[in-house]
């Protein structure tokens, strides 16, 4: 004789078992004798499951637009395609100091209006003078690359 299995849906995550609002079959045992009393997760009925169902096109509806907004922001910051800053400098090309994501958020920001996260901005380590290639997430599939110019500064 098996295991008699439920279905359960998470309230929470929880490590090796699923995300929030995810259906998972799991041991009756654990379910009634863990899961719900510590209010981990609920018994999947017929209205849950419906409710389930209601929330699950919700979240897909707005992934669809989330991923219209990247796409137009790709497009806008592919066509821009070059920011530039300026840095003081030291002897030759070096500056002082780096660029930081931060700055290049706010470059981004003044330019064209559009706020992206600094823990979005994946940029090389920029000490001296040129143009270095920045890669920005958008979303989990859409990513834009764009050129920063960095000049120094006149005195």
């Amino acid at each position: 004789m098996g295991k008699k299995v439920i279905k359960v849906v998470l309230k929470e995550n929880i490590q090796k078992l699923g995300k929030s609002n995810d259906l998972v079959k799991v041991a009756a045992g654990y379910a009634r004798n863990f899961l719900i009393p510590n209010r981990m997760a609920t018994t999947a009925t017929n209205g849950i499951l419906k409710q389930q169902m209601f929330f699950e096109a919700i979240k897909e509806e707005k992934l669809k637009i989330a991923k219209e907004d990247a796409k137009r922001i790709q497009l806008l910051l592919e066509e821009i395609q070059k920011f530039s800053v300026t840095k003081k400098t030291g002897d030759g090309q070096n500056i002082f100091g780096s660029v930081t994501e931060k700055e290049i958020s706010q470059i981004i920001k003044n330019n064209t209006n559009i706020e992206i996260e600094k823990q979005d901005i994946y940029l090389p380590e920029i000490k001296t003078i040129g143009i270095y290639n920045i890669e920005i997430k958008l979303l989990n599939q859409v990513s834009a690359t764009v050129q920063l110019q960095v000049l120094p500064e006149s005195n």
